[in-house]
């Protein structure tokens, strides 16, 4: 039952109006990857000209014909040009979608976008994502597989999980999955399933808003089956080149039904607090976690918390080492079963 409506929460996100680019994209003309018209001005003065890639996480990925792909620390560039087209965050929250040029002064770009055209210091901008042409382009995501057994009680731990994020302009949207099974001798099973999906506009001054929903199982805590849905406002704390902080409030419903019992329905308030560092270098290291504190409205002193922390440590390109950890604790569950469930995973995976 629950395979057949995580199938078909995927289906109706597809029909959601994430496909549409800006209607500012329709005054650009795109630029083909041949055109290797970029230039980026250097702290040491050299300068160079190939394709601007992106700018994430604080790292230019530039290829040129010379040395290929290379990467590019944001602060040791003085001024940036290209005009092919560009979603642009600064650190400020807002969103530009458009193309750069050098600015008047060092260290300072100008933005274009349709007709308007705005002046900024370069370490403002923390977020070049090109806007490619077709829907699939613009996808990107990742798939992590993890492996464990050992031979005296004939214990095989399997996890699987998996990131598809769809981002344009000021639109965020995401879906998540993450499943883990473990067997062992003289113990029953241990299944867990957790399928999320989201969507985040956001607005100026960094302030955001978001929607979501998504279905669970968890054998470890007796819940055969819930599904919750719920939005609210939400603040992009810290915006940079290193850390990104945010946290946000929403209004959810939620039903459930564990084991031996008929399902119900809960209305929990719940406060989400996101937290992301990485690194300067090539083969980048995120650190990431996920607070959630849930008061039960309508279930006093009923409050539940989950945690999730990852630490992710790029082996080559596009595939890497993830050590995660999960916590979550219910405090008055309505069966007689574990308060809280505790998991740890480690898992290779590839990025797309």
């Amino acid at each position: 039952m629950i395979r057949r409506d995580l199938a078909a929460l995927a289906l109706a996100l597809a029909a959601l109006p994430w496909t549409t680019a800006p209607a500012s994209a329709q005054d650009f003309t795109p630029v083909t990857d041949a055109e290797k018209s970029d230039v980026l001005v250097l702290r040491n003065g050299d300068t160079l000209t190939g394709d601007f890639r992106e700018l994430t996480r604080g790292m230019v990925t530039f290829k040129t014909d010379a040395a290929s792909t290379i990467y590019i620390k944001w602060p040791r560039v003085v001024s940036a040009s290209t005009n092919k087209l560009f979603e642009i965050d600064l650190d400020d929250g807002r969103v530009f979608v458009g193309s750069i040029a050098a600015g008047e002064r060092a260290y300072h770009v100008i933005l274009y976008q349709a007709s308007d055209t705005l002046e900024v210091p370069i370490s403002s901008v923390v977020k070049m994502i090109r806007i490619k042409k077709t829907f699939f382009e613009r996808l990107d995501g990742s798939v992590d597989a993890g492996f464990n057994f050992t031979q005296q009680n004939s214990k095989v731990d399997l996890s699987l999980s998996g990131t598809v994020r769809y981002d344009v302009a000021r639109n965020r949207a995401r879906i998540d999955f993450d499943g883990t099974f473990s067997r062992q001798d003289s113990i029953s099973d241990i299944e867990r399933r957790d399928l999320t999906a989201s969507y985040t506009r956001v607005f100026g001054h960094r302030w955001i808003w978001g929607a979501g929903g998504g279905g669970s199982s968890n054998s470890q805590l007796g819940l055969e089956q819930a599904w919750s849905a719920g939005t609210g406002p939400g603040r992009l704390l810290v915006l940079s080149n290193k850390v990104d902080l945010a946290t946000w409030i929403g209004l959810f419903y939620r039903t459930e039904r564990y084991v031996g019992e008929d399902a119900r329905s809960t209305i929990p308030l719940s406060l989400t607090t996101d937290f992301q560092w990485f690194t300067w270098t090539g083969l980048s290291t995120d650190v990431s976690s996920q607070l959630v504190i849930s008061p039960i409205l309508n279930d006093s002193g009923r409050w539940r918390v989950n945690f999730t922390a990852n630490v992710r440590r790029e082996l080559l390109s596009h595939l890497y080492l993830n050590l995660g950890v999960t916590e979550i604790y219910d405090s008055k569950p309505p069966v007689d079963v574990n308060k809280n469930d505790f998991a740890f995973t480690t898992s290779l995976g590839w990025t797309f």
